[in-house]
């Protein structure tokens, strides 16, 4: 099966400091509250929210974590912007590989989010449409989060 490429490009307006939204990111408690899509489950094995740094997890319906999640943190400007890699398997099967930046921006008395996902599905295109249902679900929560 020929690897298949897309770019997600998602914005939402947060009523939050840029400084808010960024420490929503950088806190892995928090993060567990609002990167998780109903009805799914995630659980951080590790997190080192740093350059160079690692996070690991696990991710699936509630009882059956089936997809490992390994996060590389690539550049971090605290307040402004992320860049890190992902690598999502499903036991020794490599499905999708990502790149993806974030961007904090102040706007008016909030902020202003631009998430860009670069991605690689190995697996005929599903963790595709994954990737879109599930960031686009965690940035909805992170908003009702930021309230």
């Amino acid at each position: 099966m020929s690897p298949m490429h897309d770019t997600l490009v998602l914005e939402r307006s947060y009523p939050a400091s840029p400084a808010r939204v960024f420490a929503a990111w950088a806190d892995p408690d928090a993060r567990l509250r609002w990167a998780v899509p109903k009805g799914e489950a995630l659980v951080f094995d590790a997190t080192d929210f740093r350059v160079g740094g690692r996070d690991l997890s696990r991710c699936g319906s509630p009882g059956d974590l089936r997809y490992r999640i390994e996060t590389l943190y690539e550049a971090i400007v605290p307040g402004r912007r992320l860049v890190f890699s992902e690598r999502c398997s499903e036991g020794e099967t490599l499905l999708s590989v990502y790149l993806i930046t974030v961007e904090i921006e102040p706007d008016g008395a909030g902020s202003k989010l631009t998430l860009t996902n670069q991605i690689v599905a190995l697996d005929g295109g599903g963790m595709i449409a994954g990737s879109k249902a599930g960031w686009s679900a965690a940035l909805d929560n992170l908003g009702e989060a930021l309230i």
